[in-house]
């Protein structure tokens, strides 16, 4: 029995590879909202909010739900600090983030054209309490807000209203055909210098 050829063992595994990634590939949308309207405290008119929702299958063409089954992890600012709120499985916080909202709907293409996502981070006691981001755009609600709640209060908050964000679908990573061609190639290579050692060692028999 041959060995298997060195140089054809790293093409099947570049394959793998490739094949492994395309499997593995993942669904990020990502959120762009206004400058807010009305600001106090830390928060200007300058700020707005700003994040992304990554998911491990695509909302598809005409959804309307709650998929917080394929969500993995999501990063969301509204530009006052500590500035990101961030949750999702492994991925750690200081405190807790409370999903309290996250509703899509989609269109014929897939593009989110409805959504409701509201977060809620409990920040250590050293800093403010709780910080919430919220951007809406359902039922004749539109609103993108921010906030810093301590004990006394609200300390701060910005939001800005009829004047919705838009979402931005990328697929990461994205099929590397390049590198699957490369690999091909390697294995054809390694497939012409196989089969002459093949050949010889049955002629010297």
């Amino acid at each position: 029995m041959h060995k298997v050829n060195p140089l054809l063992r790293l093409a099947l595994g570049f394959i793998t590879l490739v094949s492994t990634s395309a499997l593995a590939q993942t669904y990020v949308y990502t959120y762009t909202g206004n400058g807010f309207t009305s600001a106090s405290g830390p928060y200007a008119t300058s700020d707005k909010v700003t994040g992304s929702v990554t998911f491990s299958a695509p909302l598809g063409d005409n959804y309307a739900g709650s998929p917080s089954a394929t969500m993995l992890n999501f990063n969301f600012s509204d530009g006052v600090g500590p500035q990101n709120v961030v949750g999702g499985p492994g991925v750690p916080v200081l405190g807790g983030v409370l999903v309290q909202d996250s509703i899509f709907a989609t269109d014929s293409s897939g593009a989110i054209v409805s959504w409701n996502f509201q977060v809620l981070d409990f920040l250590p006691s050293f800093i403010p309490e709780t910080k919430g981001i919220q951007t809406e755009n359902d039922s004749g609600n539109v609103v993108d807000s921010g906030n810093l709640d301590e004990a006394s209060g609200i300390v701060g908050e910005g939001s800005v209203s009829a004047n919705p964000g838009v979402w931005v679908e990328t697929i990461v990573p994205e099929p590397s055909v390049g590198l699957l061609f490369v690999s091909f190639a390697a294995l054809v290579l390694a497939s012409g210098r196989f089969k002459p050692i093949a050949a010889a060692s049955t002629l010297g028999k």
